[in-house]
This record gives structure tokens, C-alpha cells and sequence, in this order.
């Protein structure tokens, strides 16, 4: 069900008043670990989809090769069968 536009933000309001008072009762410190907890999120979020993208890359780049070297292969064969490349036709 989804929420009527001023219901959202009604409690977006609240939410931000929330977080802001919750910094204002914390440390320094306390403020340093809360920010430090996100960043690393964030950037784990970003490294897992790099890492994905990376396999996916990978993946790609393997298939691809694999089917390079089974062309190659075939052209290889016929050379050592015939003992010579095959000429094309004028």
C-alpha cells in the first residue's frame, strides 16, 4: 500500500528533528563513530557492486577466450591434417 505524499512528509519531518537531537546527545566521539559506521557502509555497498561487475567482466573474458581458442583450435587441426594453411580462391 503505498503512502499518500503528505503522509511521507509528515514523517520525514520527524525524522530529521529525530536525528538531529540525537546529535546533540552525543560525544564527539560518539558523533566521529556514528559517521565512520556510515562511510563504511556506503563504501561497501560500492565495493560489492564493483566486485560484481569485476566477476561478471571476468566471466565475460573467459567465455570469449574459450571460444577464440576452440577457433583456433579447429584452424590449427586442419594445418597439421593438410600440412599447410588452406589458400583462398582468386
Amino acid at each position: 500500500m503505498a503512502m499518500r505524499q503528505e503522509i511521507r512528509d509528515y514523517f520525514a519531518k520527524f525524522g530529521k528533528e529525530g536525528g538531529k537531537a540525537r546529535a546533540k546527545n552525543m560525544t564527539a566521539q560518539q558523533r566521529a563513530d556514528a559517521a565512520r559506521k556510515a562511510v563504511e557502509a556506503r563504501w561497501a555497498k560500492r565495493r560489492k557492486l564493483v566486485d560484481e561487475i569485476t566477476e561478471k567482466s571476468k566471466q565475460l573474458l573467459d567465455i570469449t577466450v574459450r571460444r577464440e581458442a576452440a577457433m583456433l583450435g579447429k584452424t590449427t587441426a586442419k594445418t597439421r591434417r593438410t600440412g599447410r594453411k588452406k589458400q583462398k580462391s582468386p
